[in-house]
């Protein structure tokens, strides 16, 4: 029901000022309860202005709009012809950044038909959390070593930049000489036709930046793209860095990345470990990255709110697997997430009556685990079966897409 009046608003709007072919009408809503109106109509002939704004103002209150008039753009054809007003520009692109997330879900019905994002091959998996603490790291170190050991050749890529972890929770050893930092810090300066490059040799090329960790009796491999040590130089470049997550230029920074890994290493799947809440890097590492996005939760007010809002702006974009974790053992963990599920399939549904209908699978459990809550070393072996169904998620992903794509038989 949350977007329902609109189609009121704008049957009100045809009606009394949509009467002729030349005329027409532009609605670009905010995110704070604002709307820009643009009216190109003969109705206004013989109106002053302020009449004009007071009659939209009356239309908005008619229609139950819960949105006040920011910029207002209301014409007459003749008037239209001397000022030559022109229609709000969409692109029917991605979105880069929140922001942009933002402005097309509340304009969802105004912007032209954005591509959904066709998979990737290899597969990317981006492990997210709206909140730190609920164990997404660890599992993506556990996930990453089932899916070695079941012969797959998976590289995971420490995204999580403002505090990282990746390496350091699997002792890289060695650990390589440059990170993602050092890659993605030098390639702004870098043309993109490797042709124009000649005989200059980036200082940190894609194979100086990933180690392999050792995956015993596996037959597939396991490759680390890490994003530390932590250091004062390693401080300049995240900020150095802030601004390319958020335009376009990060997205040619992750495209490069993607070609240049998958060239060398051929994987079938890249798992990234993003940060965590709103900041630009997890921005970077849902919008431009991920294919599929992994979403670990605890269940309390926090991470619904955060969830929610999540599953607002991206469900129609990727898919998404809730994993609620890590969960409190016996019937009380277990009613919490109940609980939790139910509030927010009643949320999904209130999406679903204005929207493309949702598809969400059933949520994954991570009990606590006290052993691995201790552990100094990753994986901690003996837990890998807390982690099969997602390991299984992830395996099934890369399996369908390969088959649509006719790699699989």
């Amino acid at each position: 029901m949350k977007y329902i009046w609109r189609s009121k608003l704008k049957k009100n709007i045809e009606d009394r000022y949509i009467h002729d072919p030349q005329e027409w009408y532009e609605l670009n809503f905010s995110t704070n309860d604002l709307v820009d109106v643009a009216i190109i109509s003969n109705r206004f002939e013989n109106i002053p202005h302020p009449q004009r704004v007071e009659q939209i103002a009356e239309l908005l209150r008619e229609s139950e709009a819960p949105v006040r008039i920011a910029l207002h753009s209301l014409y007459t054809l003749t008037e239209d012809e001397s000022i030559r007003y022109s229609r709000w520009s969409r692109p029917a692109s991605r979105a880069y950044n929140w922001s942009e997330l933002a402005d097309q879900v509340v304009n969802v019905t105004e912007y032209p038909n954005v591509p959904q994002r066709e998979p990737h091959t290899p597969h990317t998996v981006t492990f997210y959390s709206f909140k730190g603490g609920v164990g997404r790291t660890t599992a993506l170190i556990q996930v990453a070593w089932l899916l070695a050991m079941r012969g797959r050749k998976v590289v995971a890529v420490d995204l999580d930049i403002d505090a990282p972890g990746l390496g350091s929770l699997l002792h890289l050893t060695p650990m390589p000489q440059g990170d993602i930092l050092d890659y993605f810090c030098e390639r702004p300066d870098v043309p993109e036709d490797r042709e124009a490059l000649g005989d200059i040799e980036p200082a940190f090329p894609i194979t100086r930046i990933f180690s392999e960790v050792h995956v015993p009796d596996a037959f597939g491999r396991l490759f680390v793209v890490p994003a530390n040590p932590i250091s004062l130089n390693y401080m300049t470049k995240v900020d150095l860095l802030r601004a390319y997550a958020i335009n376009e230029r990060g997205e040619k920074l992750w495209s490069l990345f993607f070609s240049e890994i998958t060239e060398l290493l051929q994987p079938d799947i890249i798992l990234v470990d993003s940060s965590s809440g709103l900041d630009e890097w997890a921005a970077f590492s849902l919008l431009r990255a991920a294919d599929q996005a992994i979403v670990f939760l605890y269940p309390d007010e926090q991470n619904r709110q955060g969830i929610d809002l999540l599953l607002e702006t991206l469900t129609d974009m990727i898919p998404l697997q809730l994993v609620f974790s890590p969960i409190p053992a016996g019937d009380t963990g277990k009613e919490r997430v109940r609980e939790y599920w139910r509030a927010l399939q009643k949320h999904l549904k209130e999406i679903q009556e204005v929207e493309a209908p949702l598809d969400m699978a059933e949520p994954i459990t991570v009990p606590y685990l006290t052993e691995l809550a201790l552990a100094q070393n990753y994986p901690v072996l003996p837990l890998l079966p807390n982690y099969k169904p997602i390991a299984d998620v992830v395996d099934e992903s890369i399996t369908r897409i390969g088959k649509a794509q006719g790699l699989v038989p």
